[in-house]
């Protein structure tokens, strides 16, 4: 599917501006990198744009420039405009709104004004993308349909690439990994970059090991700030600076792919710290308080104004007749949106991205935009295969209050299961919320299609997560943090007993990276997305005792039928204890059943047995504990003892 805006910028540098006057054309602004010190941009270059064919649409000719560039050589660019922002700053230089890289090098600050060179290189008479060193990446090829799971057979890592490591003992230092040290985890025979002195990462792929079938990386897309895991996008067509190449990302999609793994990214669409702040902000963004009349400044599902974070938020009902970047025609476009969708092109062409997580949807706060974005990652998605399969691809949402109207019109495909985080936590403790009975607390958690607050009709609608990347507020802690604030001594019992809850559950299971072994926080608790991932910690007896449990049931989840649909039977409730040891039956009728018998006191139960009555077909031989990986005797089925706060999970 061809995006004309894109194939334009392989002959010419390109700028569009919706509604920009003639009388203040764009220049273009060009040099090569010097390594210095100090690091510079020798510029031999700046000469102005001119109209295009097509309204709004600025255009330079390589073959314009004198003098003239070399066949194969790395040119460093800015476009120079008149400032529109509210700040007005005048006369700038602004990054390409679609540079595929960016370098920083030059920079020297990385403030919110910063604009640093775009990257490009001229051969055989063409631009090409490329790296900042002058290797021009390949395309990811579409794994086979076959190779990747279906979406209820996922199990998704989410990843931030801020991690930690110990200089010495209490001295934690925080650096930003790459996407070498990403592929670390997954792949023994790389070492990672700077963390490949960690020998969990330079020994291991823990990654790997865990058995995970999805990885989603937060934000990728290149943000000014260091280590704050991208939530800061600047430049939506380019891979993060800190993280890497383009080249890099290639390689580890790649790797993951031939492993079976669908790679997800996150994206930030609600506001942005991007160039068209400078080149074109009437048409982009807004300022809510200043358009307090305008339908635009709200969330959707409450009346609150959208939060930009520090940055700008993104205008979505602008409706402008000029260049249409994917049709290359004039007609009325939402500048926003074929901004955006400009870059679904270039990350699900390029770099093979299986799903997608967008940010914050409540504060993009506009459905027909988010249902446009949707509907063109399924078109880029099916146009890989022949025959694309329906169940391999999903758009997914943040929204934390769960509007599934949201899915019942067809604007995302699944959205965060909060709920089941706070039901999840309740339950560790022996406790209830929402106003449910523990009971109904476990009931609702374990089926997502039992909450008539929040109706999900099928499990892959439903994200479930112990935690995720928003540390921050009351529960949201890490579970080591949130388990030791309730002083709760046996931190690895009730690890295990989450997560034998996650995995069996109807939903997907989403892990944070780091709780398969019960990380910390380095951080302060309250931070929000700033806490890295300390992997050293996962070699550690009783972490490593929880991360083998949790890989356990990684693989029975992906692998099993059962787990894969929403047939859920609640087959015991222990009255005498106040319901307080539960035991559910996932599966349908004719599939092999996983059950699960799950005690959530502070008790053992009394006596050598505990008897399960309604336990399917318990005369049949083969049944078998899968966290202990070990054969049940026929007259033992059913009648198995729990320590307390265990969960046992059978199936034959």
């Amino acid at each position: 599917m061809a995006f004309d805006l894109l194939e334009r910028r392989k002959d010419k540098f390109i700028l569009w501006i919706p509604t920009a006057p003639a009388s203040d054309p764009p220049a273009l602004v060009i040099g090569v990198f010097d390594l210095g010190p100090p690091a510079a941009i020798d510029e031999f270059f700046t000469g102005q744009l001119r109209r295009s064919d097509q309204p709004d649409l600025w255009e330079l000719n390589p073959s314009d420039i004198n003098p003239p560039l070399k066949n194969g050589n790395v040119y460093h660019y800015w476009f120079e405009i008149q400032d529109t922002s509210p700040e007005h700053l005048g006369t700038i230089r602004v990054t390409d709104p679609i540079a595929y890289a960016i370098d920083y090098r030059a920079a020297g600050t990385r403030d919110e004004h910063t604009q640093p060179a775009s990257v490009i290189k001229f051969r055989d008479g063409k631009l090409w993308p490329c790296d900042i060193d002058g290797n021009e990446p390949s395309q990811v090829a579409p794994p086979p349909q076959g190779a990747i799971p279906d979406n209820n057979h996922m199990v998704i890592y989410e990843l931030p690439a801020s991690w930690a490591k110990y200089k010495q003992i209490g001295d934690v230092q925080v650096d930003v990994g790459t996407f070498t040290d990403v592929l670390a985890l997954f792949d023994l025979q790389t070492a990672g970059d700077r963390f490949r002195d960690i020998p969990s990462i330079s020994n291991e792929a823990i990654v790997a090991d865990l058995g995970i079938n999805a990885l989603e990386l937060l934000p990728a897309a290149d943000a000014k700030p260091i280590g704050e895991w991208g939530y800061a996008t600047a430049h939506y067509y380019a891979p993060d600076f800190d993280l890497g190449t383009s080249t890099e990302l290639v390689k580890l999609v790649e790797n993951i792919h031939l492993k079976g793994i669908r790679f997800f990214t996150d994206v930030v669409m609600a506001f942005g710290h991007d160039p068209y702040i400078y080149i074109a902000f009437k048409q982009f963004h807004l300022d809510p308080k200043s358009e307090r009349d305008n339908p635009d400044s709200y969330q959707s599902h409450s009346n609150a104004l959208r939060e930009a974070w520090g940055g700008r938020l993104w205008r979505y009902i602008q409706e402008t007749n000029t260049y249409d970047p994917k049709s290359g025609r004039p007609r009325n476009v939402h500048p926003s949106w074929a901004f955006h969708h400009g870059h679904l092109h270039r990350w699900m062409s390029d770099f093979g991205v299986g799903g997608l997580r967008l940010d914050s949807v409540n504060n993009i706060a506009n459905f027909d935009f988010i249902e446009s974005y949707t509907d063109e990652a399924w078109s880029l998605y099916r146009s890989r295969y022949e025959t694309p399969s329906p169940s391999k691809f999903l758009v997914i949402g943040e929204e934390l209050s769960v509007p599934i109207d949201m899915i019942t019109s067809n604007t995302l495909n699944a959205l965060w299961n909060e709920p089941f985080q706070g039901r999840l936590r309740a339950a560790i403790l022996g406790g209830s919320t929402d106003g449910d009975d523990f009971e109904w607390t476990v009931r609702k958690m374990i089926n997502c299609t039992l909450d008539q607050a929040h109706p999900f009709t099928d499990g892959a609608q439903a994200i479930n997560y112990v935690t995720s990347h928003d540390t921050e507020g009351f529960r949201k802690e890490r579970l080591f943090n949130f388990l030791s604030a309730n002083r709760v001594s046996d931190m690895e019992r009730r690890s295990k007993l989450a997560f034998a809850c996650l995995l069996t559950a109807v939903g997907i299971p989403m892990i944070f990276a780091g709780e398969e072994f019960c990380d910390q926080m380095d951080c302060p608790v309250g931070q929000k997305q700033v806490d890295p991932v300390n992997y050293e910690r996962k070699a550690q007896d009783w972490r490593s005792s929880v991360f083998n449990y949790v890989a356990t049931l990684v693989r029975l989840r992906k692998d099993c039928p059962a787990l894969g649909v929403d047939d859920t039977e609640f087959i015991h409730v222990d009255e005498s204890r106040e319901g307080r040891i539960m035991a559910w039956k996932r599966g349908a009728q004719g599939q092999v059943p996983v059950v699960v018998v799950a005690n959530f006191t502070d008790q053992d139960t009394p006596g050598n047995e505990y008897f399960v009555e309604n336990w399917p077909e318990r005369a049949r031989e083969g049944w078998r504990e899968v966290t202990q990986g070990r054969d049940v005797p026929r007259e033992w089925v059913g009648r198995e003892r729990l320590l307390h706060w265990e969960a046992k999970v059978y199936t034959y």
